[in-house]
């Protein structure tokens, strides 16, 4: 059987996201042992993960998606930001499969078509033992948001866990992390620069990261602070 997520979603997976590559700090070490024993369990689960803006959880998400692959497993991914733009036609024929994983919940709450959509989705992922993970961010409630009654009801039942934003004392430690595991080279001096330069923000700190190693690679320089400064435009 060919694998239906190469077959019908246009959306890509970074290849190099993995709970290996996922920077745990303590805050998050439930999780990720709960993801763990969920992406190899053959139970079907309904899980949410929920983070603020910038937690890392699109990164989580397709983390878990890889996690799935590697154990043999075919699931959907479907990024609400890029899926939103779909019709909710999207959502159909995904039960047959081991997993769903939804990624940005919030952009598709309040939204009356995508929500009978998603209230289906869940009704036919539990009767064909399909597990369901899906991401929220935001900082509004569910009953804030979700309009329909029997999907917050639903939604509400489903097991719910925190993903907790990397903290300011724990910001050199991340980004050394993250830098070693997509084998940048990152001096000590050029990463405390970043850090007192740059947004405290961690996700935007990565892609800056990511930047300017690509930058670095295609002028054949070492990432350093002028090199820094020039690429981020300090």
């Amino acid at each position: 059987m060919n694998n239906p997520t190469q077959l019908i979603f246009p959306f890509q997976i970074n290849q190099k996201a993995s709970f290996k590559n996922f920077f745990c700090s303590p805050d998050n070490s439930e999780l990720i042992s709960r993801l763990s024993e969920l992406v190899i369990s053959k139970n079907a689960d309904e899980l949410i993960i929920n983070g603020v803006e910038g937690s890392g959880k699109s990164f989580l998400m397709q983390a878990i998606c890889n996690e799935l692959s590697a154990s043999g497993k075919q699931f959907a991914f479907i990024p609400m930001n890029k899926a939103i733009n779909m019709g909710v036609e999207i959502f159909q024929n995904l039960a047959s499969l081991d997993a769903v994983c939804v990624d940005d919940l919030q952009l598709i709450l309040s939204k009356g078509e995508w929500e009978i959509a998603l209230f289906n989705l869940i009704n036919e992922c539990q009767q064909s033992n399909c597990s369901l993970i899906l991401s929220l961010g935001g900082n509004q409630s569910l009953e804030e948001i979700a309009q329909l009654p029997d999907l917050l009801s639903r939604i509400k039942r489903m097991e719910f866990m925190k993903l907790k934003a990397v903290q300011d004392e724990s910001l050199n430690q991340a980004l050394d992390f993250v830098s070693q595991q997509l084998d940048i080279n990152l001096e000590k001096a050029e990463l405390e620069f970043l850090l007192k330069h740059q947004t405290r923000d961690f996700s935007i700190l990565v892609d800056n990261l990511i930047s300017l190693d690509k930058q670095a690679a295609s002028l054949k320089r070492k990432i350093t602070i002028p090199l820094i400064k020039e690429t981020l435009n300090l």
